[in-house]
């Protein structure tokens, strides 16, 4: 999958994660992610979509090992990348062109990604700091306080794609 990657972009700058000015910002594009992709919003096949799946467990795994330290996180950012950076082409795969969700899911990737590159820096390491466990899962509650103008952004974002 990286080498096919790779071959569709191969270069840096056509990366969704190139203008992020640290890796703790692609941690917070994924936290974003994983907090706005929660299955109860879905309600097409798509929330039962292997890739999808992955992606969010994958998710889910890496905010746990940033948390802990863990040594194994940056191999989990890395294949988080991966599948996420895959996302826009499975997305417009033939099965997936046509479910509900397919362009909401695409316009949650855009605003996950372009808000946490652009934010503040202030802000970023406060939604950072804020990620933390709550009965032993991951929890960003101050990103799920956000998700009302998340997703007004998400909305925005999915106007402009039927244009």
């Amino acid at each position: 999958m990286e080498a096919k990657l790779k071959e569709m972009n191969p270069k840096e700058e056509d990366s969704l994660f190139y203008c992020h000015s640290s890796e703790d910002r692609i941690v917070l594009s994924h936290a974003m992610f994983w907090t706005m992709t929660q299955l109860q919003f879905f309600k097409s096949k798509l929330r039962k979509e292997k890739f999808f799946l992955l992606l969010r467990q994958y998710q889910e795994e890496m905010l746990d090992a940033f948390l802990q330290d863990d040594d194994y996180f940056s191999d989990l950012l890395h294949y988080c990348n991966i599948l996420y950076e895959m996302l826009p082409t499975i997305l417009m795969a033939s099965h997936l062109k046509t479910e509900k969700d397919t362009p909401k899911l695409a316009a949650i990737s855009l605003v996950a990604t372009g808000y946490a590159g652009d934010m503040p820096e202030e802000f970023a390491n406060e939604l950072l700091d804020d990620i933390d466990y709550h009965f032993n899962k991951v929890k960003c509650r101050k990103i799920e306080g956000m998700m009302p103008r998340l997703m007004k952004m998400v909305e925005s974002e999915m106007e402009g794609m039927r244009r």
